[in-house]
């Protein structure tokens, strides 16, 4: 289990060292997929001692020039829980995105990861956003570093947020009024109104079947999971923070 993978396009990172760096010049700076990724993982290792790399997923768009990620971090004393531990486990994530085609800068957040049925939660603003010029290779671990500085705080909040969303239960009629906000405020598109409703009603996952606040969350990141990759990460932001608002936690 992990968190979600924000592509369907799935790689390795063997087949990413196979995705050619372009060129630099005197207006843009790539940034190796490779490289990125490394220095997260070395630096979260460093900065959260008493957490360990659980999983981490990658995929590609446009041949290999946009790379979406995932790193997913738990409690070394929690390794090796059985999946019904898990269902109220949550782990601390690290989304990444970079690009080769100049379509979007480089950017990371901080989330948390709902394993039972890998989601992901997320708030506030992308943590890092830089473009790929000047001395991004330079500033790149400082960058990584004041990313991760709140994580553990942010890991705390999202922590708080699912206790609270799991105690607040919902009708019917108060869970299509939500819905129906979802659609107006642009957080999920009319081909994903379908999915959130079937969520509610018939979730995938049996742990989310008690018409809590928490399941109808949980039916917004299923139906996120079709958003294109560019825009995951926002929608995600957005979905969390319209709850935030409508339920007051």
């Amino acid at each position: 289990m992990g968190a979600t993978l924000i592509t369907s396009n799935v790689v390795t990172i063997e087949s990413l060292k196979e995705v050619e760096l372009p060129e630099k010049t005197h207006s843009y700076q790539p940034v190796s997929h490779i490289d990125f990724i490394d220095n997260v993982k070395n630096i979260a290792n460093k900065m959260l001692p008493e957490k360990t790399l659980d999983t981490e997923s990658y995929g590609t768009a446009r041949d290999g020039k946009q790379l979406f990620g995932t790193m997913t971090f738990r409690n070394n004393e929690d390794t090796g829980l059985s999946l019904n531990d898990m269902i109220d486990d949550v782990g601390l994530s690290i989304g990444i995105r970079n690009s080769y085609d100049k379509s979007m800068s480089l950017g990371m957040c901080v989330g948390a990861t709902v394993f039972v049925c890998e989601n992901l939660m997320m708030n506030g603003e992308i943590t890092v956003m830089r473009k790929h010029q000047g001395r991004i290779l330079d500033e790149l671990n400082a960058l990584i570093f004041n990313a991760l500085m709140g994580a553990e705080d942010k890991f705390q909040t999202l922590h708080h947020d699912a206790t609270v969303m799991k105690e607040i239960t919902l009708s019917d009629k108060e869970a299509y009024s939500m819905l129906g906000r979802l659609y107006g405020f642009g957080v999920i598109s009319e081909r994903q109104l379908p999915i959130v409703k079937r969520e509610w009603t018939k979730p995938s996952h049996a742990s989310f079947d008690n018409n809590s606040v928490w399941t109808l969350y949980n039916a917004g990141t299923e139906a996120l999971k079709k958003t294109t990759p560019m825009n995951r990460m926002n929608k995600q932001i957005k979905l969390h923070n319209t709850f935030e608002k409508e339920f007051s936690f």
